[in-house]
């Protein structure tokens, strides 16, 4: 009987180790597990699963200060992970960067990373960065420009002799990288194409009601053939304004919009939008992904890896496509490892809607 017991005990330490871990990780997130932070924490944990990693995630609830709190509570419980991945939402990580000062962990900085004017802050008061490993951080200027450029080319697709093509720019606020870099990509379409008319670029804090009412303002005193949202909630806003005038979508006024949402496809699928651009909320498993190939990089001493990875395009060509295979957002069908360059040998990361797809296991 004790030698049984002995080996069941044997047996349950091999099975103990045979599941641990290879890293861990602790993820401070900005949101929860709702909307586009819920995604994130989403592909994070399906990648978790296949690179063997120790996840936690820290949800600070959109609150002020939050990640600041829960960052310091978890600092001071000790037991720290190989890793946390940080997000400098609303500019908040220099406070962070401060309290992980000292500390063993590295630090991953996830869709926005440390400002240059933040980073030249922090190290004239001496405080140390060398912790910061990596960034991953998606291009959303790039977003922003094809955004606009799938609204001329529709515009003229169904209107040839169209002399001036106008548009109304909805964006999201004044200081958040993501939409200051897509507002640029936009900006630079318009230079780039002599029959776009900018009649109006309006703020609206990425919310879908404000974009409705400014809409509805604009529409009011003036003609636009192509409407450009910072994101699919506001695109899908000002959507809902034209409808209430009268006008149809996709056919009197165009959108385009970003975050390869449910309704953002729907709208592609049935021609109301050019496209919904995005797979930015990957960029969780991506994180993920990038920590794997720090932990078992053969490099002497720490190497900075900042990946800015292109967002891609969901449209009519690849909607049905990416429905049939990840339309049930099932992340846990992907092989993440098939992303990693110390698993695979490449020596570039691939982390396109075509990638994503392949590796889906369908």
């Amino acid at each position: 009987m004790i030698s049984r017991l002995l080996w069941i005990g044997f047996y349950l330490v091999l099975a103990n180790v045979a599941q641990a871990a290879d890293f861990r990780v602790t993820f401070v997130n900005p949101g929860n597990e709702t909307g586009f932070w819920g995604q994130v924490s989403q592909t994070m944990r399906a990648a978790a699963e296949d690179l063997d990693v120790d996840l936690e995630i820290l949800n600070a609830n959109r609150q002020p200060y939050a990640m600041e709190e829960l960052l310091q509570q978890r600092l001071m419980a000790g037991d720290l992970p190989d890793y946390f991945i940080l997000v400098n939402e609303n500019e908040a990580a220099a406070r962070l960067v401060q309290l992980m000062a000292g500390k063993s962990s590295k630090v991953l900085f996830l869709l926005n990373k440390l400002t240059p004017k933040q980073k030249g802050i922090l190290e004239s008061r001496g405080i140390d960065l060398s912790s910061i490993i990596a960034s991953i951080v998606p291009d959303n200027e790039t977003a922003g420009y094809e955004m606009a450029q799938s609204l001329f080319a529709r515009a003229r697709v169904l209107d040839p002799d169209k002399k001036e093509i106008r548009l109304l720019a909805l964006t999201g606020d004044a200081a958040t990288p993501d939409s200051l870099h897509r507002e640029l990509g936009m900006e630079r379409a318009v230079a780039d194409n002599p029959d776009v008319t900018l009649v109006r670029e309006i703020p609206v804090d990425w919310n879908c009601d404000q974009a409705k009412a400014r809409t509805r303002d604009v529409l009011g005193r003036t003609h636009v053939d192509v409407i450009w949202g910072v994101d699919d909630a506001v695109a899908l806003g000002a959507r809902n304004a034209v409808e209430e005038l009268g006008l149809k979508p996709g056919k009197d006024v165009l959108f385009a919009g970003l975050n390869w949402s449910r309704d953002g496809m729907d709208a592609v699928r049935n021609g109301e939008m050019t496209m919904t651009h995005g797979g930015h909320f990957f960029a969780g498993a991506w994180s993920l992904v990038m920590l794997r190939d720090h932990f078992f990089k053969s490099a002497q001493g720490e190497v900075f890896v900042d990946v800015l990875f292109k967002m891609s395009p969901i449209n009519s060509a690849n909607i049905d496509q990416y429905r049939q295979l990840l339309g049930d957002e099932d992340w846990g069908k992907i092989d993440f490892r098939r992303f990693s360059k110390s698993d695979t040998g490449r020596s570039i990361y691939d982390f396109s809607a075509e990638a994503i797809m392949k590796a889906s296991g369908s």
